[in-house]
């Protein structure tokens, strides 16, 4: 398995007032980037794990659990937010499910 590609974690803005700028934040917040192993949930499987199908599923494969907290999560620096829906039991390393946030 190749983890060939870069996932990236944020956590929505803070809304906190900055006194340098006189301004809201409204900015997302990086948490950290990775690389893992990116695929698509075959229908199958989103109809076993999620009761349904669901648009834009993804598995995504990590070598090890990320330690921070984070809200939302990009791919290769796509645009599309992903938001974590379930995860998986391996006997090595740590899977998730991702689905695409549409909001």
């Amino acid at each position: 398995m190749r983890y060939d590609t870069i996932v990236s974690f944020f956590k929505d803005s803070d809304g906190k007032y900055n006194p340098r700028t006189h301004k809201h934040n409204s900015e997302p917040i990086f948490v950290d980037s990775i690389f893992a192993n990116v695929t698509d949930l075959g229908l199958k499987n989103q109809v076993q794990l999620l009761g349904g199908i669901k648009q834009g599923s993804k598995t995504v494969r990590m070598i090890e659990k990320l330690d921070k907290d984070w809200d939302y999560m990009t791919i290769d620096g796509d645009d599309r937010k992903y938001r974590f829906i379930s995860s998986l039991n391996l006997s090595k390393g740590y899977a998730m499910i991702v689905g695409e946030d549409i909001g």
